[in-house]
């Protein structure tokens, strides 16, 4: 048994490593050099090298940009932002790892998904379906990053998987029954939650099978229902406490730096606009023209095909498909800005899927030429998924797109950074940086603390920086930041420089 899955788990890793190689998914570990660095990966890789710095204090995720008081934040649970401090103890403070380590989260998922898929459909389909949600652009760029939405993604369909094969009965296959299969669905239903709420979506879903299944009418049929609510309860303990430290540390310390609240628009008019900006601009960077209408429009498919969809199998689509869009609607001012916001979830998609495959395989075999042109519709789909997923990929590590984003070029940051270590500029100096549009952009890649100014800030709001700080040095990247800036002090003294970034000293 454990030779056999071992076996698959080697098939896979080979094939699912050949594809991402082809469509250029492993490509972009070592990105420091030039870089994609946007706000909030940055942010993500702050709280990485902060706990490297700091002692691997798990209870106190902190950001660089510190105010040179405190730059301890509430967050979500830092899971994977963490488990990168260790590797960095264990190896060095190179941020591929933390990449790397990202694509292992969403590379187990995937391995999980095609295992879901596998139980309903023959494995030649679970892959054409699993390289259908790989090659979607977001997905692509998010996996071999800091954001955490890709890693919790990867953990709540390795718990979707277990979640089938310990409580949905199936056809031939026996359920799981080991304690470690329950312990292992537990951890990882945790873990998704707790890393990112939004997976909250795939434990309610759960939780709603299971309560449906107590009336007749739904026809559920679910096995050892006490083991599921048992496992479901201890899944929730982690996040409930995590939620409740970090709004404690939203209180002492830096607000709400992570959104750990509903930001809910009350105006219709503001409503609809952020619905039009989402679909304006995300769908088409999740799936390929056509294709994104067409993942649309087969969420509504099951309502027509139900019985030849398992109960269980048809509540689980339908549960997560509403939960799902509901989420979208309340959280909609997020996504109207955000395109990762999506990657948790996929889980819909890939449940209704796994609906429709089921319900594809109970054709009678005299409609053999529907089969066959349902598969050949799968492979046009992934030949156009994957050339766009690649060029797209190519795209948004390309100097000067509007995806690259990155506000600086990071090779001119990590020289300068030796330079003004060597002047003995350190962490534990306070610095002022400017322009920079986010807070941790400059300063993360500096591995500074202090504060940034944005063209947008006010006169007012600067001066409140430099009295709040009273900052020894002040590291400009724009002729026009330093002229402006020298208007709040008596002088500033030229330390450094390298190419558009300078180092001066501040006097009072």
């Amino acid at each position: 048994m454990i030779k056999n899955q071992l076996i698959s788990l080697l098939k896979f890793t080979i094939v699912w490593c050949l594809f991402n190689a082809c469509i250029g998914g492993l490509s972009h570990f070592n990105e420091r050099p030039k870089g994609v660095h946007q706000g909030a990966q940055c942010d993500r890789a702050s709280i990485a090298l902060n706990y490297y710095h700091n002692d691997l204090n798990l209870l106190y995720p902190e950001v660089h940009e510190n105010r040179c008081k405190d730059g301890i934040v509430s967050c979500e649970f830092p899971l994977t932002n963490y488990l990168t401090a260790i590797v960095y103890k264990c190896i060095n403070d190179d941020e591929k790892y933390f990449r790397i380590l990202t694509f292992i989260f969403v590379s187990l998922g995937m391995y999980g998904l095609f295992l879901l898929f596998g139980l309903y459909v023959k494995s030649v389909i679970a892959y054409i379906l699993l390289f259908l949600l790989n090659a979607s652009p977001i997905l692509l760029f998010y996996a071999a990053n800091f954001i955490p939405d890709a890693s919790a993604l990867g953990l709540s369909l390795v718990a979707w998987y277990l979640f089938f094969r310990l409580f949905i009965p199936h056809p031939y296959l026996p359920n799981y029954k080991k304690l470690g299969s329950i312990i292992l669905f537990i951890l990882t239903l945790t873990l998704a939650v707790a890393s990112k709420t939004t997976c909250l979506i795939q434990w309610m879903t759960m939780a709603g099978v299971y309560f449906l299944s107590h009336f007749k009418l739904s026809k559920i049929e679910l096995t050892n229902k006490k083991g599921l609510i048992s496992s479901l309860l201890f899944a929730l303990i982690l996040p409930i406490l995590w939620q409740l430290w970090a709004h404690q540390l939203g209180k002492l310390h830096n607000s709400e730096f992570f959104i750990l609240h509903i930001p809910l628009i009350t105006d219709k008019t503001a409503f609809l606009n952020a619905w039009k900006v989402y679909l304006g601009n995300w769908p088409q960077e999740t799936f390929t023209s056509y294709l994104q209408y067409a993942v649309a429009l087969l969420l509504l498919v099951p309502f027509f095909v139900k019985k030849y969809i398992s109960n269980a199998l048809w509540y689980i689509s339908l549960l997560n498909t509403i939960g799902s869009i509901l989420f979208m609607a309340i959280m909609i001012n997020q996504f109207m800005y955000h395109d990762y916001y999506i990657l948790c979830l996929f889980p819909a998609i890939v449940l209704n899927w796994l609906a429709l495959a089921s319900a594809a395989v109970k054709i009678k075999s005299y409609f053999w030429w529907v089969k066959i042109g349902l598969v050949m519709l799968l492979i046009v789909a992934l030949q156009k998924q994957f050339s766009y997923g690649k060029s797209n990929l190519e795209s948004r590590y390309t100097t000067g797109t509007y995806w690259e984003q990155s506000q600086q070029k990071t090779i001119d940051y990590t020289l300068f950074k030796h330079k003004i270590n060597a002047l003995g500029i350190t962490r534990k100096s306070c610095v002022l940086v400017g322009y920079d549009g986010a807070p941790n952009n400059v300063l993360y890649l500096l591995d500074l603390n202090g504060r940034r100014i944005n063209k947008d800030f006010s006169d007012e709001q600067i001066r409140d920086a430099v009295d709040e700080i009273k900052p020894q040095y002040l590291i400009s990247n724009d002729s026009l930041f330093t002229l402006k800036m020298a208007t709040y002090f008596k002088g500033l003294d030229l330390l450094s420089q390298e190419k558009y970034l300078a180092l001066y000293r501040v006097r009072y």
